[in-house]
């Protein structure tokens, strides 16, 4: 069936306008509390230390819970263009542009350019990956990996090729040190499974150089785990079991070193699925077959093809129904082989002559939607990034820079803020304490405060006085606040008064 050539260039047009968009959003789009500015933070500390085998949560403490591939990737930007958003982000970009590359040239070998057009459109417009394509965190270096070893293992059965059969697994490589055994349970389950359904085991045996692949993985992926574990002891036994076994079976997990566990019901992964592929989940109506016959005879056709990308879809999904600590970018690795399904059923959708098939996957409603959505991100991000949904505190850390002398401090009390510390250039303390802060006002040079206003009516009032108003950042934000120069120093605060403030 060949697809309207009109089709093609409509999928052409919304994949160049998507990627455009993303290019804006990522240099303006300020870094956002806590994840994504929590890592480029890491990645900052790494540039600024020069110590590239322990990310560190702050100084001196390591942080286990990700291996650094993503965290490598942000600081090599950033040694190139700076601590920025376009350094931190700009090689997380390029591995998306990857991953869609992959994509498009996979589906395009053997279901013609318009389907691999149009599912490297589909996955482009999915909200999640859009985000993630140029966003600091862990998750895209991840898709690259599951990626690239579903690609390269298909195509060294069918082409008997040694090249991508070492490719494979170069990919799980990449994987362990992106996200660490992870990638093996996303990826390989899945490969086992097509080869089982399609007689194919025998030839998978044969066709993969699994000695010379196997030494190929190792030599990528661990010399940093051994070194990590040597520089840190303690990090393999945190990592393997807390981060890859407690953290998706043990609800409300409290090992977490380095934020909280999220606790959810089991089986949350699909409503989440249904969020990160909005608007296309909406095509899935228009699935165009009327009886299981049809459906199995598409999926095993062309050796296979259908179940492939199937099971590469829902395994992940599957995997985390279970899991109890879970959040929306664990679907994440799902979202490349959905978004080659949706293409090939939009194919199909548009082959039929029958009206019932009008509401396909790549319906120009959904189009519309999708570029709304989009439009409306690229206009918070440029115009108006202080009502974005997720806070950072880049303007309030800008306001400091043009206020201070030389010697004046900014301190955080209550929540710690990440991006405060990105922006400041890890200038910005936190505390939690009363007690520090007094200490902290001691000191002869002035203090610039952020809190929040709840946080301020807590203190003891002689503490109170001390400040004066400067700014404040986003309802319900941090206000910064700065010491007076015309009032003594603190003396005699009441110990009774001295007490942790939460965030």
């Amino acid at each position: 069936m060949t697809p309207p050539p009109r089709l093609h260039r409509i999928a052409f047009w919304l994949l160049s306008t998507l990627i455009a968009c993303r290019v804006v959003i990522l240099i303006f789009l300020p870094h956002t509390d806590s994840s994504e500015a929590r890592y480029a933070e890491i990645a900052r500390k790494m540039v600024e230390t020069g110590d590239w085998i322990t990310p560190q949560f702050d100084y001196g403490i390591p942080f286990w819970a990700k291996p650094p591939l993503a965290m490598w990737m942000s600081a090599l930007g950033m040694e190139f263009f700076g601590a920025n958003e376009f350094g931190s982000r700009i090689f997380i970009f390029l591995t998306g542009l990857a991953v869609l590359a992959l994509l498009i040239q996979a589906v395009r070998r053997e279901k013609g350019a318009t389907t691999g057009l149009l599912a490297g459109a589909l996955l482009m417009g999915m909200p999640l990956y859009f985000y993630c394509s140029a966003a600091v965190l862990t998750d895209l270096a991840l898709v690259l990996g599951t990626t690239l070893a579903m690609v390269a293992f298909r195509r060294a059965i069918m082409e008997t090729s040694r090249l991508w059969g070492y490719l494979f697994f170069a990919a799980l490589g990449i994987g362990l040190l992106a996200k660490g055994p992870l990638t093996l349970v996303l990826a390989l389950p899945p490969a086992i499974g097509w080869a089982v359904l399609t007689g194919q085991i025998r030839k998978s045996l044969r066709s993969l150089p699994w000695f010379g692949g196997l030494l190929l993985m190792l030599l990528i992926a661990l010399p940093w785990y051994l070194a990590a574990e040597n520089r840190t002891p303690g990090f393999l036994e945190y990592f393997i079991v807390g981060e890859h076994w407690k953290r998706f079976m043990v609800r409300g997990w409290e090992g977490d070193l380095y934020g909280n566990a999220h606790s959810e019901t089991p089986g949350t992964i699909w409503v989440y699925l249904l969020m990160v592929t909005f608007p296309w989940c909406l095509g899935l109506l228009a699935l165009p077959f009327r009886k299981w016959r049809a459906a199995r005879s598409w999926a095993m056709a062309d050796e296979g093809w259908g179940i492939y990308w199937l099971l590469w879809a829902l395994w992940p999904l599957v995997f985390f129904t279970p899991a109890r600590n879970i959040i929306a970018t664990y679907t994440l690795p799902a979202l490349p082989p959905l978004a080659v399904l949706l293409a090939a059923l939009t194919v199909r959708a548009t082959g039929e002559q029958q009206g019932r098939w009008q509401l396909h996957p790549f319906h120009p409603a959904l189009i519309g939607l999708c570029l709304a959505l989009v439009g409306y991100q690229l206009a918070l991000s440029v115009l108006a990034p202080e009502r974005l949904p997720k806070s950072s505190e880049r303007e309030l850390i800008a306001r400091f820079q043009r206020e201070r002398h030389a010697d004046d401090r900014l301190l955080y009390f209550g929540i710690r803020r990440y991006s405060a510390e990105f922006y400041s250039g890890g200038e910005a303390e936190h505390t939690k304490s009363v007690a520090q802060l007094v200490e902290r006002l001691d000191h002869p040079c002035r203090l610039f405060v952020a809190m929040k206003a709840s946080s301020l009516s807590k203190l003891p009032p002689a503490v109170q006085r001390r400040f004066s108003p400067l700014t404040r950042w986003g309802p319900g934000r941090a206000n910064l606040h700065v010491e007076r120069t015309d009032t003594p120093r603190l003396t005699g605060i009441d110990a009774s008064q001295i007490h942790p403030i939460g965030g």
